[in-house]
């Protein structure tokens, strides 16, 4: 709910300051309009007929500006009709989606417990992720023209960060450690996609952690861990410690991502997301420099682009071209509500 209400807050912020902004490009073009008319008054001519008809072209002049105001403040005025009404829609039905997911909490633990089974839970959890992926796209293509044209309303998304411990029960991170990087995340996507992200948590395990959860790969490794002790181990602590998350990441309605502060990822990556397969993503605790990237990943994005793209190899990116907001923001982790 909190996620509803901090969008809600942003949003009408928005629409406030659209207004006002609306209202002050009106009055700029009444008074320049109303100068340019009174500049050709002054310079018509006081011979008879030509002074008539450059009066009328005057009054005439002075008539276009007026109802050009008129219809600029109408403009305004219905645009932030519309956007006020749209943000009271979105936070309803967030809020009402919100009480959805406290109430089938039960039944979204045991799917999730299903789904922390080696092999057949996790291959499970993956076609179930991979269906619900290429559904969204599809659902989503006209919005994702109207992304493509800049028209991109406020949506949302949510983390949830959990910390490993080692084998002698230490942290392998810290919140002053991953908050920047979040921080960054955020800011990011509300820049470059008009994305709000609310992180919901950041928990630390209460037991050390196996090793085969600690050092984890990338890529296709990564699918086989994934498959085994590794998702399982990852599934089963989204449960206990995201655990308001779980109908949500069951759901085809805005999955959380869960991001894993581990030990060590070998070669030359600080972090590593399988796309739609899972619902979760793996940084480097100590180096978690490839937070907002990741991310990138979780939403479509892949590897692209110069130093300053979000998508680039290196990480350390914080910008975006207009087709990759289209894809990120028709992920199925981004939503209205």
């Amino acid at each position: 709910m909190r996620l509803c209400l901090e969008t809600a807050t942003e949003q009408f912020q928005e629409c406030a300051e659209y207004e006002d902004q609306g209202y002050e490009a009106c009055d700029r073009w009444e008074d320049q309009g109303y100068e340019a008319c009174d500049d050709w008054d002054d310079r018509c001519c006081d011979w008879w007929p030509c002074s008539w008809g450059c009066k009328l072209i005057s009054w005439v002049c002075v008539g276009w500006v007026w109802v050009s105001n008129m219809v600029c403040v109408a403009w305004v005025w219905v645009s932030n009709l519309v956007c006020v009404a749209w943000t009271v829609i979105t936070t309803t039905v967030c809020l009402v989606w919100a009480l959805v997911e406290i109430i089938l909490l039960p039944i979204a633990w045991l799917v999730e417990l299903v789904q922390s089974i080696p092999v057949i839970g996790r291959i499970i959890d993956m076609l179930g992720n991979l269906i619900v992926t290429i559904v969204k796209r599809i659902i989503d293509l006209p919005t994702a023209v109207l992304d493509l044209i800049g028209i991109r309303p406020l949506k949302r998304m949510e983390l949830c960060v959990i910390i490993l411990r080692d084998e002698e029960g230490n942290p392998v991170s810290d919140q002053p450690t991953l908050q920047p990087f979040l921080d960054e995340t955020i800011a990011t996507f509300r820049r470059e996609a008009n994305v709000h992200i609310h992180v919901s948590g950041i928990h630390t395990v209460a037991a050390p952690s196996p090793t085969y959860a600690l050092d984890v790969n990338c890529d296709g490794a990564a699918i086989l861990e994934d498959l085994w002790l590794t998702g399982s181990y990852f599934q089963r602590a989204a449960l206990f410690n995201c655990s308001l998350g779980s109908t949500s990441r069951i759901s085809p309605v805005r999955p959380q991502i869960v991001v894993f502060a581990v030990r060590d990822i070998p070669g030359t990556t600080a972090g590593c997301a399988l796309g739609p397969l899972t619902d979760y993503l793996t940084v480097e605790g100590r180096n978690p420099v490839c937070i907002p990237h990741e991310v990138g990943h979780k939403v479509g994005l892949w590897h692209c682009c110069d130093g300053t793209n979000l998508a680039n190899p290196t990480c350390g990116g914080i910008r975006l071209r207009s087709w990759q907001v289209a894809i990120a923001r028709n992920s199925k982790y981004i939503s209205w509500i």
